[in-house]
């Protein structure tokens, strides 16, 4: 696989790699067409994305609705210098007005009251500079934004797994736990997953038909109204909250909250110590169902203070939907609950380390979100195709192993159904096997597959 993503490669491919000419059909699309429809077909690639999809379905590739999610930052294609706030944007207008005047003055000394055909290069320059900026700004403060990139207004500053932070993307991704296909797609600009679980859902509804009966994501999804959503529409889900690890490897200063008893009947905690920590007052929130607190009465002579808190009294505070928190853990302590999470790391986290790694899909070509979606669903179509091809050529072992062990009642019920499920399938796919004989390059690409 050679990873090629550049229009003008692609270009220069129809010309000199036997396998893209055969795609093309001898075509020879200008690296402008190229580039041109994957910026602008956003509802066709979704189109197709679907229709991938629902090839990996009727040939059997899907499981029973075991769904794992995650999420990926995704650099833009922008440096993070042209990220600034209204103060910086302000200083740059003032800049650039400042130094227009003075090549206006410069050019008024030189040419009088006449004038050259053609504006100077640098004040040109400076002009559409000078209108990103205002465009910049204007989303700025129409959004309500700290920061905004000039060169990518869409794309946010995001922290990356190696501590940097870039302006970047947040690929999303929904994936069946059979044979590793992406049965939903999406692009963001949130710089966490938190508010991705109901929008994901509704994508897999749409892909698929049907919701997930099991739904496998990590920490960074966990809210109680995602947990509360999940349960309503009967997800199985195992999400673990924030904390959950800190509790599980229980290596903390001080006691932790999991430590303390709570009493619904009596509505009350008990500390490490047996102690009663009543409850005590309404911690009231903006956006969020208020706080209880209770509150440690006896703390001062409790012997086990020093490693309870350095406070004077110990509070806990609980949220009335706490149990959908503790109802999560119980889950996951389970033997089958930590099995199924466990299976999450093998399931969707292999997926972006095959698209970043082996096809160098770590920064964007596009800009702006619309475009970059096109970019990132189309890098998922191409994850697919290189599932479909496995799973064919895993088939035609078997094929091949009935043939040569004989046939009995088994076997051609076996061969029955590889032909059922692959032979109306072919067409469809006919050329990317066909390419495949020619070049692996043919996965690198699969935009310029969908030019024709």
């Amino acid at each position: 696989m050679i990873n090629i993503r550049s229009s003008r490669e692609l270009d220069k491919m129809t010309h000199t790699d036997t396998a893209f000419m055969y795609l093309a059909a001898m075509q020879h699309p200008d690296f402008r067409t190229i580039c041109r429809f994957r910026s602008t077909h956003l509802d066709s690639i979704k189109d197709v994305f679907s229709q991938v999809v629902t090839v990996c379905k009727e040939m059997g590739m899907l499981g029973v609705g075991k769904i794992s999610l995650d999420g990926t930052k995704i650099k833009a294609n922008a440096s993070v210098k042209q990220s600034k706030n209204a103060d910086a944007l302000d200083k740059e207008i003032d800049k650039i007005l400042k130094e227009s005047i003075e090549i206006d003055k410069a050019e008024d000394e030189m040419y009088g009251d006449s004038t050259p055909y053609q504006m100077p290069k640098e004040l040109a320059n400076k002009t559409k500079r000078l209108e990103k900026i205002k465009a910049a700004k204007k989303k700025l403060e129409d959004e309500k934004l700290e920061k905004i990139n000039i060169t990518d207004n869409d794309a946010k500053i995001m922290k990356h797994k190696d501590g940097s932070l870039k302006p970047s993307y947040n690929g999303q991704i929904a994936v069946d736990d059979k044979e590793q296909v992406i049965v939903a797609a999406d692009l963001v600009t949130d710089t966490n997953d938190v508010n991705q679980i109901d929008p994901m859902i509704q994508l897999i509804w749409a892909t698929m038909g049907y919701r997930p009966t099991i739904l496998l994501a990590d920490a960074g999804y966990f809210s109680y109204d995602n947990i509360d959503l999940l349960n309503q529409i009967g997800t199985d889900s195992y999400i673990p909250d924030n904390s959950f690890k800190v509790e599980e490897r229980g290596k903390s200063k001080y006691f932790l909250k999991s430590m303390f008893r709570f009493d619904k009947e009596n509505d009350c905690y008990y500390c490490p110590a047996g102690i009663t920590m009543p409850f005590k007052w309404i911690q009231k929130r903006d956006d969020e169902p208020h706080l209880k607190q209770y509150i440690g009465d006896h703390c001062s002579i409790c012997v086990l203070k020093n490693a309870c808190t350095n406070a004077k009294k110990r509070i806990i505070s609980r949220d009335p939907r706490e149990h959908l928190m503790e109802e999560m853990r119980k889950r996951l302590r389970t033997k089958e609950g930590n099995e199924l999470y466990q299976e999450r790391m093998s399931t969707v986290e292999p997926v972006f380390g095959q698209m970043k790694q082996n096809r160098g899909f770590t920064e964007f070509l596009l800009r702006g979100k619309d475009k970059t979606k096109v970019e990132f669903i189309l890098m998922c179509i191409v994850h697919n195709v290189e599932k479909i091809e496995g799973f064919l050529k895993r088939k035609a072992k078997d094929m091949k192993e009935v043939l040569r062990t004989g046939f009995s009642m088994d076997n051609l019920e076996n061969i029955g159904e590889i032909m059922i499920n692959c032979a109306d399938k072919i067409s469809f796919l006919g050329g990317i096997v066909v390419g495949s004989i020619f070049s692996n390059r043919i996965k690198s690409e699969v935009s310029f597959l969908l030019t024709f």
